[in-house]
């Protein structure tokens, strides 16, 4: 099937929900495209396949398939120009403009995430080539049919004093129980599976690393969401019903779900399987699997997104009641234009940046993308707060889409809610209730810790810039400042484009973080047991 419209993907969720186990507020979901709380996300997630119909963005958003010649999204492409790049960016960043940066897990995110795995496959071949042709296959499947999938990373919170195998419990991280001649059995749980209710497919990899010895804990694989043995229990909603788009304009519309995953032995089928938790498969996670800079590129575009929106709203609230004369509110006016050109500049300076890889591959230059990941996380935070000082005891007495239609009240309303001249009540009260969502609601605090926290800790993803970096053009530097070298040998500086231009990121394997587990635990992990590993 070629790129698909939302009534594609619509209809195909509802086939897969018969077999789905989707818990919500104590109750399992019969259909998770009649749940009530779902209708606003499913109808955006419909609203972005239908985006590549659109005579508009089609061009954009799909490219030809390689193997079949149908029309496919352009997120799946694996870039081999300059030219390449520029659609990716341009379909990365429609999409994120779509939701205002809102929808983290979008179809898109999942979609560079496979085509990371194609093109790093022989990372999953060091344990048999088998799992290399997985991961080829894998990515043609999600790529010709476009699927829409989730992920879970991270391990349950139950003791992270301990490593995986001294659990109280062996299989409360997932891992490995055994296998057969169908496949490896699963058990166990992760953390987070974003929007996982509307999704397809699930994908599960270990994030942050896998304990020495821990080798059943590092399992890599993909299975459908209605797979027996898959459950699903989310949090309690940050939307809750009612909820009209005028009163709640973008939690009515853009709430991710997020889901523990269980793994009540599930049988992960072989060919579904790129690193199987046999002895030694820690190394392929630790070791052998980089970071993937489509996916760099994706987050990097929905976060411009949401920092465009939220300068614009900001902007838009100090002009409405004419604070923006004031020179304190000018002062963070311009912090948030100033972090906001900054992010644009990295972006598209990166694109501008592209260069070929030595599979021909090119992809976005330098480092800038990461880097402008790292601190997007303080730059939201610091946009939120800006805005809510803006809009002070002004979201205080904001009335709601009832009392706007109610006679008897309107007449005040539009007397004391207006803005200065040429702003209306009904203005300035979508103004401040956008604000609102934006800022303070449940689905706004969610969103921050989820920025904070969209790739993990990111005191380890930090650390491991440092790791990761290219160090010696700076301490070439140094040594000159200090004598060591001719002072007069100043070397031209070079784009990363040019010949001859050092690479941004270190150059061997993936660097080691310092340990993360108890003291206690470090003379023993080279001497660990992993739970039962048949097979």
């Amino acid at each position: 099937m070629p790129a698909r419209t939302g009534k594609d993907y619509t209809a195909a969720l509802k086939r897969k929900s018969q077999g789905m186990t989707v818990y919500l507020h104590g109750k399992r979901v019969a259909d998770v495209t009649a749940e009530p709380l779902f209708q606003g996300p499913l109808q955006a997630v419909a609203e972005l396949y239908d985006m590549q119909h659109d005579p508009a963005y089609r061009e954009i958003m799909t490219y030809t398939s390689p193997t079949t010649g149908d029309p496919v999204s352009t997120s799946y492409m694996v870039p081999r120009s300059p030219e390449d790049v520029t659609k990716m960016r341009k379909a990365f960043k429609l999409r994120a403009d779509q939701n205002f940066g809102f929808m983290g897990r979008q179809p898109d995110f999942m979609n560079s995430v496979v085509t990371g795995w194609a093109i790093n496959k022989n990372a999953f071949g060091t344990r048999g080539q088998r799992f290399a042709d997985n991961a080829q296959r894998y990515y043609e499947y999600c790529r010709e049919n476009d699927i829409f999938l989730t992920h879970v990373l991270i391990t349950p919170q139950v003791d992270r004093s301990k490593t995986s195998s001294d659990q109280e419990d062996p299989f409360i991280h997932l891992g490995r129980a055994g296998a057969n001649d169908q496949g490896i059995v699963v058990r166990g749980a992760k953390m987070v599976g974003t929007f996982a209710p509307l999704t397809e497919e699930i994908l599960v990899l270990p994030f942050g690393g896998v304990a020495v010895g821990d080798s059943a804990y590092a399992v890599t694989f993909s299975i459908p969401t209605d797979a027996p043995g898959l459950k699903f229990i989310c949090r309690e909603t940050v939307a809750p019903l009612p909820r009209s788009r005028f009163d709640h304009p973008l939690s009515s519309r853009f709430e991710e779900m997020d889901c523990l995953a269980i793994f009540d032995d599930v049988l992960v089928p072989w060919d579904r399987v790129m690193v199987d938790g046999g002895p030694g498969s820690e190394q392929v996670i630790n070791a052998a699997l980089r970071a993937n800079p489509l996916t760099g590129l994706q987050t990097a575009s929905r976060m411009l997104a949401e920092m465009e929106f939220m300068t614009g709203l900001a902007i838009r609230l100090a002009e409405s009641v004419g604070i923006d004369g004031f020179l304190h509110v000018q002062e963070k006016l311009g912090e948030m234009i100033s972090m906001l050109e900054v992010g644009r500049s990295v972006y598209y300076g990166s694109e501008a940046m592209a260069v070929p890889g030595p599979d021909g591959m090119y992809v976005p230059g330098g480092f800038g993308l990461r880097a402008f990941h790292l601190q997007t996380m303080r730059i939201y935070r610091r946009m939120v707060e800006i805005t809510q000082i803006l809009a002070a005891g002004g979201f205080f007495s904001v009335p709601t889409e009832a009392d706007m239609n109610n006679p008897e009240e309107r007449a005040y309303i539009d007397k004391f809610l207006r803005g200065k001249p040429g702003v209306s009540a009904e203005e300035r009260v979508r103004l401040l209730k956008l604000a609102w969502d934006a800022t303070s609601e449940s689905f706004a605090q969610r969103m921050v810790q989820y920025v904070t926290y969209y790739s993990g800790d990111p005191v380890r993803l930090t650390a491991a810039t440092y790791l990761g970096y290219n160090k010696q053009p700076l301490f070439d530097i140094v040594d000159r400042a200090m004598g060591l070298k001719d002072p007069k040998d100043i070397p031209v500086s070079k784009a990363p484009w040019e010949e001859g231009a050092a690479p941004a990121i270190a150059t061997g394997p993936n660097p080691r973080l310092a340990y993360t587990y108890p003291a206690a635990t470090h003379a023993r992990q080279h001497d660990r047991h992993p739970p039962t590993n048949a097979g």
